[in-house]
């Protein structure tokens, strides 16, 4: 029993596309720039502590964040109540890679002043870096009671809420911010990404399109509409999409693998493998490229550059189920049928529902002579392809499991 190459290459290439929640640009979750002052409290009456302040926020603007600790910290011991100073000191900690102190000196700006919708929002922006999303949820919200209108606390609310996998909560948060801020090229491509994620791909075209009529560089905005107009099976439009992000971020290596999805599926292998090895010489240790490109291999017949590629997808990503399974076609195709059993099986484990390993899987057992592990492989994979309403490879797992009745009768 042979594998159905195509169905193995159909396979392969339908789960190894960036989706709209992969990152593209760096920090497209977070609104960079920090609340910076108090929006509650007035400055002090000590003008020595206010001119430390003054001038920490000018070492600040430069980036001199050593000089900024230095007269925040200045302004703070000639004012111990100086609620913008703590905010301040905070900020600058933060961007020092110090988030634990940063968070202490956020509280203790808080505990000032308990009214302070900016310190609830930097210290729920610090708490976020730290995937520590609940208490990053809460400071925002705290926020949003003291301010409603507060669209960066929508924003980022939303793109906590998102991370979470709560789609609809966060459609809500971003449209707010919108209404509140409605010339922001991310939040549009924030919003499209979660209707993406919802399989709302139309409506996830319409905020990507949006996002980059205010931006129209905005490579984060054309790569993700890339990935959606590729899920509408609108692979020139795509392409081109792909091609601007790329010109526009030429050193990151997310436009170049899925630009070589793309032509990949159109059958171009060359040029995927051009772009695949464009996107690891940017990025050696990226494991989706080194799958995508081990792939492509497999689709040529170079077996020997394909194990090469999904084992070291493999140790990037030891979790990357595709790349056991890829490496287990490959090693059956060269005459290894034990260590693709092995690798099948891995990939199971890893991912237990998807059906096509579970057919491969059963087409090698059946093939080495172990058909009755074979026929519960083949039904399992039976049971999946029905779930998927894949009416073809329902009928060609039937006929697979008859052959292998009629062999043992």
């Amino acid at each position: 029993m042979l594998k159905n190459k195509n169905v193995l290459v159909a396979a392969i290439i339908c789960v190894c596309l960036s989706n709209g929640n992969t990152a593209f640009g760096k920090n497209i979750g977070v609104v960079l720039s920090k609340t910076t002052d108090s929006n509650q409290a007035a400055l002090p009456g000590n003008k020595n502590a206010v001119a430390y302040f003054e001038q920490g926020t000018n070492f600040y603007k430069q980036g001199d964040f050593k000089g900024a600790e230095a007269a925040f910290r200045k302004a703070i011991e000639l004012e111990p109540k100086f609620v913008q100073a703590y905010i301040a000191l905070a900020n600058t900690l933060d961007d020092q890679g110090k988030p634990q102190e940063a968070i202490a000196h956020y509280k203790k700006a808080i505990s000032l002043d308990p009214q302070d919708s900016g310190a609830y929002f930097n210290l729920g922006l610090t708490l976020a870096r730290l995937n520590q999303l609940e208490a990053a949820i809460a400071q925002y919200k705290k926020a949003l009671s003291l301010e409603p209108n507060y669209a960066d606390a929508h924003y980022n609310l939303g793109n906590a809420l998102y991370a979470q996998g709560k789609l609809t909560e966060a459609v809500t948060e971003y449209t707010a911010a919108i209404r509140l801020k409605p010339s922001y090229a991310p939040t549009y491509t924030r919003l499209g990404n979660a209707l993406y994620d919802r399989g709302e791909l139309a409506e996830a075209v319409t905020q990507y399109k949006k996002s980059i009529s205010f931006d129209p560089k905005y490579a984060d905005a054309h790569y993700y509409l890339g990935n959606a107009l590729y899920a509408q099976g609108k692979s020139a439009e795509a392409i081109a999409e792909y091609t601007t992000a790329i010109r526009l971020s030429p050193k990151n290596p997310a436009g170049y693998n899925a630009l070589g999805n793309t032509l990949y599926a159109q059958g171009k292998l060359e040029e995927a493998i051009a772009q695949y090895k464009q996107a690891l010489s940017l990025e050696p240790n990226y494991a989706d490229a080194h799958y995508n490109l081990a792939s492509a291999f497999y689709a040529q017949g170079k077996l020997t550059e394909a194990i090469a590629n999904y084992t070291e997808a493999i140790r990037l990503n030891p979790k990357h189920a595709q790349a056991y399974t890829g490496l287990g076609n490959a090693m059956d195709d060269q005459g290894k049928p034990q260590e693709a059993i092995a690798h099948y099986k891995k990939a199971i484990s890893l991912v237990p529902n998807d059906a096509f390993t579970y057919y491969n899987l059963g087409i090698t057992l059946g093939r080495e002579q172990q058909l009755e592990e074979a026929i519960v492989n083949l039904k399992k994979a039976k049971e999946l392809f029905q779930a998927e309403e894949n009416k073809e490879m329902v009928e060609q797992v039937d006929q697979l499991i008859q052959k292998i009745n009629i062999r043992t009768n």
